[in-house]
């Protein structure tokens, strides 16, 4: 749905036609995708607040046991999910969650909580975000040279923005080549490890809330464009060592998958396949949307939220008025 007028977006929510959008979508899934959190945790509460006012959250195993079962999911059902493993999972959101007594689904980048890298993108920010040079230029693997000026900070987040869509389809190895000729040209140190803001969580932390219920999926080992990856053998590695390397930790099944990046063009159906074969009961996407009782329970859409209280644009895509 486009933007809606002043006058209507008023009506929506004060004369309960958001209410009627809710009641017409009651029997989809919404599946709510969160990715980062702050220090400033009121927002989320506003938000968690208003989820148990009107939906009833559940965990994702038992979405994929009432479709296993092939029984009626209630009304208004609404999943928690979160990727990558950042730390500020387990310091900013966990508490919340566990205040109000909402599950959530947690994918983890196994490498990455193994502390074997940090994400390439996160390495792209601090790089910008370090260096002292006032211009930067970068020719891409597949075209001509691109300059970019650094002189503000405005500037910096523009360049850094831009240089990360442009690394995203690159093949692995030219990506990596590129980040170590971008820190070259940048003139800054890359630590190997990386600095608290974008830190992982650790295993222990997992464990501590896999005891409290939290559940762990698997999100690869490294987070590679999976219709990237040159071969079937790849991408199995990928699936297979993240779920392994989870399970090995938690002593439990690994039961459900995120694609990276998680459009529909970022994974093959060999990638589906392999994630059927390894046993896992769901897979979830960047795909936007509500997921009716017949979705395939391993091509599920999400919504992308922000923890930012519950705005009438959170109230609008939760009822399923707009996903844009």
């Amino acid at each position: 749905m486009r933007m809606l007028k002043p006058l209507a977006k008023t009506l929506l929510h004060s004369g309960g036609a958001l209410h009627g959008f809710r009641f017409r979508n009651r029997k989809a899934v919404r599946i709510l995708m969160y990715h980062r959190f702050s220090t400033e945790t009121n927002g989320l509460r506003e938000q968690f607040e208003y989820i148990l006012r009107y939906y009833q959250p559940v965990s994702l195993t038992t979405i994929s046991t009432y479709i296993a079962e092939q029984k009626p999911l209630p009304d208004n059902t609404l999943v928690i999910t979160v990727d990558d493993g950042y730390r500020d999972f387990f310091l900013h959101a966990y508490p919340v969650l566990r205040d109000y007594g909402i599950p959530a689904t947690v994918f983890l980048v196994s490498d990455f909580v193994d502390q074997k890298l940090w994400l390439w993108w996160n390495q792209v920010e601090y790089l910008f975000q370090q260096t002292l040079e006032k211009t930067i230029a970068i020719t891409w693997p597949t075209g001509p040279e691109e300059r970019f000026s650094l002189a503000i900070y405005q500037e910096k987040l523009n360049a850094t923005q831009k240089i990360i869509n442009g690394l995203i389809y690159l093949e692995t190895e030219q990506r990596l080549a590129l980040i170590a000729k971008i820190t070259e040209l940048l003139q800054v140190d890359l630590p190997a490890l990386p600095p608290p803001k974008w830190a992982a969580v650790t295993w222990h932390e997992v464990k501590e809330m896999a005891s409290q219920g939290i559940e762990f999926g698997a999100h690869t080992r490294t987070h590679p464009i999976l219709s990237r990856l040159p071969d079937r053998r790849s991408i199995k590695g990928e699936v297979e060592g993240s779920k392994l390397r989870i399970e090995e930790e938690l002593h439990q099944p690994v039961l459900h998958f995120c694609y990276p990046n998680g459009s529909l063009k970022d994974f093959t159906e060999d990638a589906v396949d392999i994630v059927k074969e390894l046993g896992f009961h769901t897979a979830v996407t960047t795909e936007r949307g509500m997921n009716l009782p017949e979705a395939d329970p391993f091509l599920l859409r999400r919504i992308g939220v922000e923890p930012n209280g519950a705005t009438p644009y959170f109230r609008e895509l939760l009822a399923g008025v707009r996903f844009e």
